[in-house]
């Protein structure tokens, strides 16, 4: 979808919501509309109090009018101002919100600049002063320019008339941000920044998803200094290169802001701009390898510059860079099979197809319906503890198939706790995946789910789409909790492989498909009865289409359970406004 559609669709949104008026108006195409009240709350309150943007500036980064931006602002009521500086806490980060050139000049060297890999790090001494760091601005590899974070020097993407798609920040519970993208080829690369008490600390990361290996991988990463108060001058006459660290000084020589990578490439800095760099290199990166390095920006109050580089050697580079352990690249066409509820078909029917095709997939256990009396419709705990030392993995679905829902969230606990109790008494490990029954949620299931050991949890596609349409949003990993993974496809009685296809084509990019199935057939619950033929039709076509089929407990190769959003909620409620 084109920027302007979405700029009109977002328009729509704000009108339903009563927040504006109708307009004609579309703003520029570089510009990006919020996604929902939340998000629309959140930038808004990032550059009107944050970045003291003026309301003209608001309207170029939104797409929004003149009359819309002054509608969201009088509702919002923002403070004029941000608080003061906490000089205890970490250092002030933001996502760079746009609209505003982050240079003071050389603006032929960096047109229509993209805030995707952009962060303002605020300065501790002034609330209103920040340094925008583009990491990285650019990357090079034995291919050419690979990446660029403006218009400038044509990459190979460009040459190839191939156009990326935005990307945003993701912030984390732990008050850090992560961004990153696939490349066409496989190759992915991302940053992670975590600020830290007068300093924040970067990590910057490429995996090879391509068939040939990346040499002369190095970044660019420009630290913009021309909104810091200060440091506005563009001249060479502030700043000091002392490798690895480029550091420039503010008009009172008192104030420093210094950066450096490990390992580095070079130092350098651009008095137009104004700006400094340390740049980053990587080692060759083989096939399916992964290659990081490390990098801070600090601030530094005081006469001692020489002595506190000194100690920014001795502190910070000599200590050895820990691996941080990256999983495996998601592949594109990585799809989940879940089953649930103990249907007995599932047992006769399903096993022996998956064992064909040689794909994984989970089986959720519940005790509900008529599990107790009716063997002819439900599997056996026998049954069950087979499926498991088949290589299956046994999920955990509570006892009674209980919606989680505010009034049965204190019989959770113990729901959970007697499908745990039934597999130890069968060899089987304690469930480490959970679904949701009748794909209900609830946050107070969270903490309860991560107690009892639940490391992924699958919902339904609800609420961002209704329950009868079957439809779903693939999961992503980067934005969605991995105790509210989403379904992407759920089966029902007049599905065909169409509706297959349609749900795993959106396994690319980072995202992966998750499909819900119950019984095959499912004779209690005939709305999600999947025909056995057709599943048949369905692993065919998956196998034949080169899709990899896994359970859920192994997303744990590619996605790192404990790496959770700050907002749990918030991805679902900027889905739930765009499909508006």
């Amino acid at each position: 979808m084109n920027s302007l559609s979405v700029v009109h669709r977002w328009l729509r949104i704000l009108v339903v919501a009563g927040l504006v008026a109708v307009s004609s108006e579309a703003g520029p195409m570089s510009s990006r509309p919020p996604r929902g009240g939340e998000d629309l709350r959140a930038w808004f309150e990032n550059m009107a109090v944050h970045h003291r943007y003026t309301p003209s500036e608001i309207q170029e980064a939104t797409g929004m009018s003149d009359d819309e931006v002054a509608a969201a602002l009088r509702r919002f009521a923002f403070p004029a101002s941000p608080a003061p500086v906490d000089r205890s806490g970490p250092v002030k980060v933001l996502p760079y919100p746009g609209g505003r050139h982050p240079r003071l000049g050389f603006f032929d060297g960096a047109v229509d600049p993209q805030r995707d890999t952009k962060l303002s790090v605020f300065t501790p001494w002034d609330p209103n002063g920040y340094v925008v760091v583009d990491v990285p601005e650019a990357i090079w590899s034995n291919l050419g320019l690979t990446y660029l974070a403006h218009t400038h020097v044509p990459t190979i993407w460009e040459k190839a008339g191939v156009k990326m798609e935005p990307m945003e920040w993701s912030r984390r519970a732990d008050g850090s941000y992560t961004g990153g993208r696939v490349l066409p080829n496989g190759i992915a690369f991302g940053t992670r920044a975590t600020p830290r008490r007068a300093h924040v600390e970067f990590r910057w990361w490429v995996r090879n998803g391509s068939a040939g290996t990346l040499t002369g991988l190095r970044a660019q990463v420009c630290v913009m200094l021309g909104r810091a108060p200060g440091f506005e001058a563009q001249t060479d006459a502030n700043k000091l290169l002392d490798p690895p660290f480029a550091a420039a000084r503010d008009a009172t020589g008192k104030r420093w802001i210094i950066s450096a990578w490990d390992a580095m490439d070079r130092v350098w800095e651009n008095p137009p701009v104004p700006c400094i760099h340390s740049d980053p290199k990587l080692a060759d990166c083989p096939p399916s390898m992964t290659r990081e390095a490390r990098g801070w920006v600090w601030f530094y109050e005081g006469d001692d510059i020489r002595g506190e580089l000194a100690r920014l050697r001795r502190e910070f580079l000599a200590v050895p860079m820990v691996a941080s352990n990256p999983r495996e690249p998601i592949p594109d066409k990585l799809v989940v099979l879940t089953f649930d509820d103990s249907v007995a078909s599932l047992h006769v029917n399903v096993r022996p197809l998956l064992a064909k095709h040689g794909f994984g997939a989970t089986f959720f256990i519940t005790e509900g319906f008529s599990f107790a009396s009716n063997k002819v419709d439900y599997m056996t705990w026998e049954q069950i503890a087979g499926l498991h030392r088949e290589g299956f993995e046994i999920g955990n679905h509570t006892r009674n198939h209980m919606g989680v829902s505010a009034d049965s969230m204190g019989r959770l606990r113990g729901e959970l706790t007697y499908i745990n109790e039934r597999c130890a008494e069968h060899g089987i490990p304690r469930p480490s995946s959970f679904a949701y029954p009748g794909n209900s949620i609830h946050p107070g299931a969270l903490p309860i789910l991560r107690d009892l050991g639940i490391v992924f949890a699958r919902r339904g596609a609800q609420p961002e789409y209704a329950y009868e349409t079957g439809r779903g949003i693939p999961y992503e990993p980067r934005e969605d909790h991995p105790l509210l993974v989403p379904t992407t496809g759920d089966a029902r009685p007049d599905w065909t492989v169409e509706n297959v296809k349609r749900a795993v084509e959106q396994a690319r990019d980072g995202r992966i498909a998750v499909l819900q199935f119950h019984g095959v057939p499912d004779r209690e619950h005939p709305w999600v009865n999947t025909p056995p033929e057709r599943f048949a039709e369905y692993l065919d076509w998956l196998e034949a289409n080169g899709y990899r089929c896994i359970a859920m407990r192994d997303l744990a190769r590619y996605v790192d359970p404990h790496d959770v959003p700050a907002e749990p909620w918030g991805v679902i409620a900027r889905r739930q406004a765009v499909a508006q």
